[in-house]
């Protein structure tokens, strides 16, 4: 997917280019600064693809600086930075939950419950943001509601349903709140940490085009959880870039499944689809895709494109 939107953008603006470079180099703040003037140029000398492929990566920037920041415990800048990401992309669940968190993090509990919703209207087995939303609406007194999204989460993700959760539930149980609260929080901070390490590595064996080791990796996060819809998109882009596309588009239609608003999931599918010949149902992907972003530069280049071969089939 990124290596496609380079392809299609590079060349054309050299502060575009400039703001790749830095990217790839995980060089954010300055990326950051180069694709805003590219955008600052691409006002005088419009370029509606290359515009959209911009603001593509400076949200994408925004979400790794605001990653960063909250490394760092700066969580008034994180939540700056995800804001922004999400006045470009506000369907990215992902991204409502990171707010979320931030917020969470400077006291503002009701914003981000707000910030959860939105995450869960986008993504309702979104396993992570039902256990922050029960965390904070316990935390606020809301014993039992916020017991109920803490369980919802367990359902969703088996591997909340750890020794600290039970703990949890017999401190309820015995009308223990603080204590409970305490235990409940180690399920959120101890959370999926070897799914998410496993993630995490596959993703910098997957940048240094070791794709047979990223989809070892992301198989022994699956392993510990079967249904991460990210992890299981991010598998679907190694298998593909391997060359192995029926392992490819099982892992899409899997994330879908999971996740039927997943943008790059349709994209992804609907891009294997078309190398493989399958135009008509590549081209009902791309129009999945733009029916939930309608600014994405890779759905409307590859529908115009497909549009008069769906026709003539």
């Amino acid at each position: 997917m990124s290596l496609l939107r380079k392809v299609l953008g590079l060349g054309r603006n050299e502060h575009y280019d400039e703001g790749l470079r830095l990217f790839d180099e995980a060089r954010y703040e300055k990326a950051l600064e180069a694709f805003e003037r590219a955008r600052d140029d691409l006002h005088k000398r419009p370029s509606t693809l290359l515009s959209r492929l911009t603001n593509f990566y400076i949200a994408e920037t925004h979400t790794h600086l605001g990653q960063e920041r909250m490394r760092q415990g700066q969580w008034a800048t994180a939540a700056d930075h995800f804001s922004k990401a999400l006045a470009i992309h506000p369907n990215y669940a992902d991204l409502h939950f990171q707010l979320a968190q931030a917020l969470r993090a400077m006291g503002n509990k009701q914003e981000a419950l707000e910030a959860l919703q939105k995450a869960l209207t986008i993504n309702p087995r979104y396993a992570r943001a039902h256990l922050l939303m029960g965390l904070i609406r316990y935390e606020q007194g809301c014993h039992q509601e916020g017991l109920e999204a803490i369980c919802q989460a367990t359902l969703l993700e088996p591997a909340f349903h750890s020794e600290a959760y039970r703990n949890g539930i017999a401190c309820h149980e015995r009308g223990d709140t603080l204590a409970a609260l305490q235990w409940f929080e180690q399920v959120h901070h101890t959370q999926i940490d070897d799914i998410l390490f496993h993630f995490q590595l596959g993703d910098d064996l997957y940048r240094k085009a070791l794709y047979q080791e990223a989809i070892a990796e992301y198989q022994k996060a699956l392993t510990l959880n079967p249904d991460y819809a990210d992890i299981r998109h991010h598998l679907g882009m190694a298998y593909k870039a391997s060359g192995l596309y029926q392992e490819a588009m099982a892992e899409f239609r899997y994330a879908l499944r999971l996740n039927p608003r997943f943008v790059d999931a349709h994209i992804n599918l609907g891009l294997t689809l078309r190398e493989v010949g399958q135009s008509q149902e590549a081209f009902t992907h791309f129009r999945k895709a733009l029916d939930l972003e309608p600014d994405n530069p890779i759905a409307a280049e590859n529908l115009k494109e497909l549009a008069m071969v769906v026709k003539a089939a």
